[in-house]
């Protein structure tokens, strides 16, 4: 009996240890993250930004907190357009909770040339951005886990958030790709955001080829530089492997088109040279049919760039992103092809979840 018990004690002890290292484990990184970044990079920006604007005399805190999500050039490890719309969405809602006023700071593109405040204005203006870190807080949560539904993470990066919003400064500046809302993400993100006037021409142009909402799939393909279009990370293909990779992206999309022949397919990719080639093959088989908008296979025209590579690109190169995220969005189903040379991206799975398509992935043939 005394064994047993022995043995009780010693399994409680160590499903303690291991919950607590588990915990502690997801809290470490994102504190230590912070601490790196706040010292090597945003304190030094900081005082840059705030001596470039000239001497402003410091002022008593107003407790009036705001806070602003932040997106800046050098701020890079905050990801791409789906990463930095499901942490705006995140630190949105825990703001509404606690009644505290939320803005965005998005560069270098200016998110208001795409998007526009909904039921919410999170709009702020340059000359009410504070840079002395006197009186703001800059920090950053970010994500170490691939998993967003992991229970641990989204209790480390609510936790985390919460004790930076009670600091004691005027504008908490957050440098964010968490995840803690994405059951409400379509909610929210509608709250804050509709399209802008030019995006909406747009997506109303593109809509009106495709047959309206929900009358198409969308096929999506993340290669970043695997084909020789851009510098961004990961394996470049040689070029005669490059060719032969393209051949097995296109006959991907042709089994698609086999298995729902009814369907018209908006295929798209971060690859100029895939969209390009796979418009070419299909249009030896769709001839006039494409001019008269009766090809099964749709792609839009124009160049392709990465937001969290790229920050030159004028305005109609970034419009792109927005352009392809609204509508996949509006797909009936989203697919996402995959295999171990493809970047796994969340950008389709998030347009889906902007209003509920089906979602899946499928590995490359």
């Amino acid at each position: 009996m005394a064994l047993e018990n022995s043995k009780l004690r010693s399994g409680r002890w160590g499903s303690f240890i291991y919950s607590f290292m588990n915990k502690f484990l997801y809290f470490l990184p994102i504190l230590l993250s912070n601490c790196k970044f706040r010292r090597t990079l945003l304190l030094p920006l900081y005082q840059q930004k705030d001596k470039s604007r000239g001497t402003v005399e410091s002022r008593p805190l107003t407790y009036d907190k705001q806070v602003v999500y932040m997106v800046q050039p050098e701020t890079t490890f905050s990801g791409g357009l789906s990463d930095r719309l499901r942490a705006i969405t995140s630190i949105y809602r825990e703001c509404r909770r606690r009644g505290l006023p939320f803005k965005l700071v998005f560069e270098p593109l200016h998110l208001q040339d795409y998007l526009q405040p909904n039921e919410y204005d999170w709009r702020i203006a340059d000359e009410d951005i504070i840079w002395d870190t006197r009186r703001c807080y800059p920090c950053t949560i970010l994500t170490y886990h691939h998993d967003l539904g992991n229970p641990l993470q989204r209790l480390a990066q609510r936790s985390i958030l919460r004790y930076f919003l009670r600091r004691k400064a005027e504008q908490i500046h957050i440098y964010s790709n968490m995840a803690i809302a994405e059951e409400e993400y379509g909610k929210l993100f509608k709250e804050l955001f509709k399209p802008t006037e030019h995006l909406q021409k747009k997506l109303d142009y593109h809509l009106e080829k495709l047959g309206g909402k929900g009358s198409y799939i969308s096929v999506t393909f993340r290669f970043r530089q695997l084909l020789g279009d851009f510098k961004e990370g990961g394996e470049t293909l040689p070029e005669d492997d490059r060719r032969k990779y393209i051949d097995r992206c296109i006959r991907m999309v042709r089994w698609l088109h086999e298995q729902m022949p009814d369907q018209r397919i908006l295929v798209t990719a971060d690859s100029s040279t895939f969209l390009s080639r796979l418009q070419a093959d299909v249009d030896k088989e769709c001839g006039s049919r494409r001019e008269e908008n009766e090809c099964w296979l749709y792609t839009i025209a124009g160049e392709v760039v990465h937001i969290g590579f790229t920050f030159d690109a004028g305005k109609e190169a970034y419009m792109r992103s927005f352009i392809d995220y609204y509508l996949i969005s509006y797909a009936s189903a989203v697919y996402l092809v995959r295999d171990k040379l493809m970047f796994h991206s969340g950008f389709p799975e998030r347009a889906a979840m902007l209003n509920g398509a089906i979602y899946q992935e499928i590995k490359l043939k």
